[in-house]
Order: structure tokens, then sequence, then C-alpha cells
């Protein structure tokens, strides 16, 4: 599983240095009032907008779910992020790759590594309350910006007024430059 993973990363990275992107991650302030303890545990995606090279593990994932927890002993913030998901239909394939949460510049801005030679992410949690957050990672190789916006909930589903109210959010802060259509993510069937 591993290899494959980092079989579409690099992929990711050699096909799209061949682009050449003016756009540029940018620079959003975490969450109000962000604690690391809130962010902990399951969450469930409820949609993303997200390029393609962003996408290199993503692309044909339904039943998206990340789990994050603090490395065990960290006092400075470290945690895993587990991001599973089931291959095009909830009965699909498998697939699951562990991002390391590190060098927390502030509560809930991280870079977030997958393997050793593939560059890390700027992570950072933008929005967060009880039930719902909004994570943007984002990063620029060899010219080519690739980020995603990840709309969360600690539940498979949210109501309409939710997810608007996040969308609206996350628009409102300019994050998706390359206008990249908002994608629900299927929950249903997957639990």
């Amino acid at each position: 599983m591993r290899l494959h993973i980092f079989t579409q990363l690099t992929m990711m990275c050699v096909g799209h240095a061949f682009l050449i992107s003016a756009d540029h991650c940018k620079s959003p302030s975490a969450a109000t009032g962000f604690v690391n303890e809130k962010y902990y545990g399951l969450w469930y995606e409820i949609g993303k907008m997200q390029t393609p090279g962003g996408a290199a593990f993503e692309k044909d994932c339904v039943c998206t779910t990340i789990d994050v927890s603090q490395v065990k002993g960290a006092t400075n913030g470290d945690a895993t992020a587990v991001n599973s998901c089931r291959k095009l239909a909830p009965s699909g394939e498998f697939l699951n790759a562990t991002g390391s949460l590190t060098d927390e510049a502030v509560p809930g801005h991280w870079k977030e590594g997958f393997f050793p030679l593939v560059p890390k992410v700027d992570y950072r949690v933008i929005y967060l309350d009880d039930h719902l957050a909004i994570e943007y990672d984002c990063s620029t190789v060899l010219w080519m910006t690739n980020y995603c916006v990840h709309l969360l909930a600690r539940t498979p589903t949210i109501s309409d007024a939710d997810e608007q109210k996040l969308l609206d959010f996350a628009n409102g802060l300019g994050l998706n430059t390359q206008n990249i259509p908002y994608k629900k993510t299927l929950q249903n069937g997957c639990w």
C-alpha cells in the first residue's frame, strides 16, 4: 500500500514538473482559539476543492476520513493524521496514508509529510468548532501549486446550511485560486 501511494505521489511531482503556474499558496490564519485537543479524533470529509496534483492519493476516494492524534509523549504539537478511504465505492479497496504533522508554527498550523523524498505541505486548520472543521493544505513544487480545501465534520453527513457555511467561509478567504469545482464526498453506505 505504501509503495502504491509513494508511486502516485512521485508521478504527481514528475507529471507536474513540466507545468508552470503563477499561482501560490495562501497563508490564512489558523482557526480562532484553536486548541490541538479539540482537533484530535475522527473526522469525516464532507467535500473538497482539490487540484489534480493534490488529488494524487484521493482522486478515486469515497468514504474519506481523517483520524488525528497526538504523537505519544510529544509536547511540541506533533501529531499524526491517518487519511483513509475506499476506492470508487463503499465496498472498494481500502486505502490509507499516514501524514506526520510537525513543526507547529502556531496552534493549528503544521507541516505535513508522508515520505522522506516528498516535499512537506503547509497544513492549516482554518475553521474549527465542536462539530465542523476546514483544513487547507498547500505546496508549491517546481513552480506548480497544489492545494486542497477539506470540509470536515464529526458525523458522516451535515445539514445543507452547515455545508454552505463552511463553503462560504473558505471561499471568503480566496483559497480556491484555481476555481476548482467543489466535490461532495460520498459517505452514504460507508459504515
